[in-house]
């Protein structure tokens, strides 16, 4: 408490001795009497060396918090303090972000990671948070029911990033805001500015009498009363960080992270930066899968930040100091065997230099477990180690890194065997044929754009490999397998839709193409894979003989309650929230990703949930199966994932802002939500000013929708702007074949004639 170490006979003396005794004497100084003007001077000297001492007794337990954004950058900073000696740090909610991670440093530099999260009140925009320490100079809280408009206020934040900046000021009132709930919130006349969020108003004394939170304009903004912070206090309720940070948070079903060290997991790739605490480092990643018995074999793609580091796979492992580790280390390839924790422990068993290592590039690491301890090792395609070491049989796999720099991870797997993939003479020559005909003037011809879609996958990763081969023409090549791989998606996503029976429509896998548009690093089947284990997970979470109606208010506990999914509100516009794949990794998403997630858990739970496109919003629905030989609908329950809670009719209305009737409450159709969510990407793309990223969502819409001419007529518009003229001039083609006799068939006709006059250009 401030009483501890605060001196309230040197307070009091300031005050009297300050502001309170200036304005009392300062009427009856006289302007012409220069011994009262000297007077006048001193008094406002002392009174500003007074808040001085004030101001530095304060600032020891003032906290600057550093958030990071949705990708893990530098985000926003704002203001907390002690508010308990014991490590307990009070702030507004929207500063350390809905499952942010952040840091909190104090002003003599000293960082803390956070350990939990004690409370958080949304709706007052409160958060208390715990950090390891001890002993810390905590402020006391006043009154805040006790305040009088007028009375003299100073503030302590870190206002425009300025740290530890004093403001001074008065209460201005006691009010309630028009779009508040109610509450009242102390007004007050001092600065606020962007990183003031958080920032204890003090009244003469020291005691926290308001948290500031709003900015109103100028000078003028609002706090939260400190009482509403004393009540969080009684109300705690601890979350531990690694329930708390979703977002990139490793998922504790496939991974467990040995030796410390930060692992991150974003959209595929695991990202692993820090040093381990183990020697020269060293940290693990462990999957929890069960791995197969020998002989079997792994591989993991790794791209180190900088080859002075070390990344790469480990196998045998005994969950902490004992395994083999495969992995590039100084631009060589390493085989090294760890039976302890420092180094006289270590056993290098081979450390070679080969070519088929591509320094700063993704490289695949391979490694193949045969009977009798043998050990074959390749990077890329070519084997470089194969060698006989008896000293560990078994045990689990994963990652590891050593030394400083980081490095990134993507497709992980294991099997028995890895099938061998070769590829047709016939489509080497037809790749070939086609590499050499590219030029800035031409596109392959459709008929060979059909047949390599036909052949699948295995027809971009050839046209990589020649592009490889080929370093003159390496840059058009990768464009050609880019848009071959993106309509590949886009034909499985079109297929995927094109069932005539609704029910045969996978929701999930088709929300996860999407997301592949944009992300080749993910495994889709992964995620499936995830997603059947969170429905199982939750299935165990049911109560004995529940029925439909308790199971699913379970399922609504655990997925937003225990497991932490929840709406984005700092990063609502981030393409990210689109993305199931990284919904599912972060957490956090749109109203349509986390009810498409709700919708597909709950099916594979036996339970008839459907979405409902609502204007403006999306939400989903529980309803009951109606009796045989009844008319009568079965009852509904409305559930908003966004906000993770059961909601009325009357609540969805709110929501939207709309007065909703009947209709509004049918299901959604499959195909409807596919298109609703690449309708949000293309406004995100369009925001972005990403025009590339909008064409291809275009191209999936129509693939998806071919008669949708009002998207027809805007990637028409986009191909004419990037001066694609040859594709434009297929889709206006098209609109004026199908409306010869519309009025905006005119300026159609003008472009394409302008076009064709034109001749032959760019792709």
């Amino acid at each position: 408490m401030v009483s501890k170490f605060y001196d309230r006979s040197f307070l009091r003396s300031a005050i009297f001795r300050g502001g309170l005794l200036l304005l009392l004497v300062s009427p009856v100084i006289g302007k012409d009497d220069n011994s009262s003007t000297l007077s006048e001077l001193e008094l406002a000297k002392r009174d500003a060396e007074d808040f001085a001492k004030l101001a530095k007794l304060v600032k020891p337990s003032v906290v600057v918090i550093e958030s990071v954004d949705r990708l893990g950058r530098e985000g926003g900073r704002g203001t907390g303090f002690v508010v308990r000696g014991d490590g307990v740090i009070a702030t507004n909610f929207h500063v350390i972000g809905e499952h942010r991670d952040f840091a909190i440093r104090f002003a003599d530099g000293k960082t803390f990671r956070p350990q939990s999260i004690l409370a958080v009140d949304r709706d007052r925009d409160l958060a208390l948070v715990k950090i390891d320490a001890k002993n810390l100079p905590a402020l006391e809280l006043g009154d805040s029911d006790k305040i009088d408009p007028g009375q003299a206020i100073f503030a302590l934040g870190n206002p425009l990033g300025y740290s530890h900046s004093v403001s001074r000021g008065v209460v201005a009132a006691i009010r309630e805001l028009e779009d508040g709930d109610g509450r009242p919130m102390v007004q007050v006349a001092i600065p606020i500015e962007p990183g003031s969020s958080g920032s204890p108003t003090l009244d003469l004394e020291g005691r926290v009498i308001a948290i500031l939170a709003i900015k109103s304009g100028g000078a003028m903004g609002f706090g939260i009363p400190s009482n509403a912070l004393q009540d969080l206090l009684t109300k705690q309720n601890p979350i531990p960080m690694n329930k708390w940070l979703t977002i990139g948070a490793l998922d504790e079903l496939e991974w467990e992270s040995v030796m410390a060290g930060s692992w991150k997991q974003r959209a595929g790739v695991i990202t692993a930066s820090g040093l381990g605490s183990g020697f020269g480092g060293r940290m693990l990643c462990l999957s929890h899968a069960r791995t197969h018995p020998i002989p079997y074999e792994l591989e993991v793609e790794v791209r180190l930040e900088d080859e002075s580091g070390a990344a790469g796979l480990i196998f045998h492992g005994d969950g902490k100091d004992r395994h083999y580790g495969f992995y590039p280390t100084n631009g060589s390839l390493r085989l090294t065997r760890f039976e302890g924790p420092n180094v006289f422990s270590w056993t290098i068993l081979k450390t070679l230099e080969t070519d088929a290592y591509r320094p700063g590039e993704w490289n695949r690491l391979r490694v193949r477990l045969e009977k009798e301890g043998r050990i074959i090792c390749s990077v890329n395609d070519q084997v470089i180690v194969d060698l006989l070491d008896l000293s560990m049989k078994e045990g689990r796999i994963g990652l590891c890194k050593f030394r400083s720099p980081s490095a990134e991870f993507r497709k992980f797997r294991h099997s028995k065997r890895f099938p061998q993939s070769s590829i047709p003479p016939a489509l080497v020559k037809k790749i070939r044929r086609i590499s050499d005909s590219l030029n800035e003037n031409s596109d392959p011809s459709k008929k060979d754009l059909k047949d390599l879609v036909g052949q699948g996958q295995m027809a971009s990763q050839a046209l990589l490999d020649h592009a490889g081969k080929l370093e003159r023409k390496a840059e058009l090549t990768r464009k050609l397998s880019e848009e071959i791989r993106e309509r590949i998606v886009i034909a499985e996503l079109a297929s995927s839709l094109a069932q005539e029976d609704e029910r045969s429509v996978d929701l999930l896998k088709s929300a996860l193409l999407i997301a592949r548009l944009d992300n080749e690093d993910f495994d889709l089947e992964s995620y499936l894979r995830k997603t059947e284990r969170m429905a199982e997970k939750i299935e165990g979470g049911f109560p004995e003989k529940a029925n439909g109606e308790e199971k699913l208010k379970s399922l609504v506990f655990q997925l937003f309650q225990e497991m932490g999914f929840h709406g984005s509100t700092l990063d609502y516009n981030h393409r990210s929230n689109s993305y199931l794949n990284e919904v599912i990794d972060d957490r956090e998403g749109l109203p349509i990703t986390l009810s498409v997630l709700f919708i597909e858990l709950a099916n594979r739970l036996d339970l008839p949930v459907s979405g409902l496109g609502l204007p403006g919003h999306f939400i989903t629905m529980y309803r009951e199966p109606t009796l045989k030989d009844s008319n009568m609908k079965g009852r509904e329950i409305l559930v908003d994932p966004f906000g993770g809670k059961i909601v009325s009719r009357k609540d969805a209305a709110d929501l939207t802002g709309y007065r909703l009737t009947d209709d509004d409450f049918e299901p959604a159709p499959k195909k409807e939500i596919i298109n609703r969510m690449l309708r949000n990407l293309i406004r995100s793309a369009e925001q972005d000013r990403d025009s590339k990223a909008r064409l291809r969502y275009l191209d999936a819409l129509l693939a998806i929708n071919p008669k949708d001419n009002y998207m027809r007529a805007m990637r028409a518009m986009i191909l004419y702007a990037e001066g694609r003229f040859a594709r434009a001039l297929e889709d206006i083609d098209r609109l004026i074949e199908e409306n010869p006799e519309s009025p905006e068939t005119a300026p159609l006709l003008e472009i394409r004639d302008r076009l064709i006059e034109q001749g032959p250009q760019r792709p």
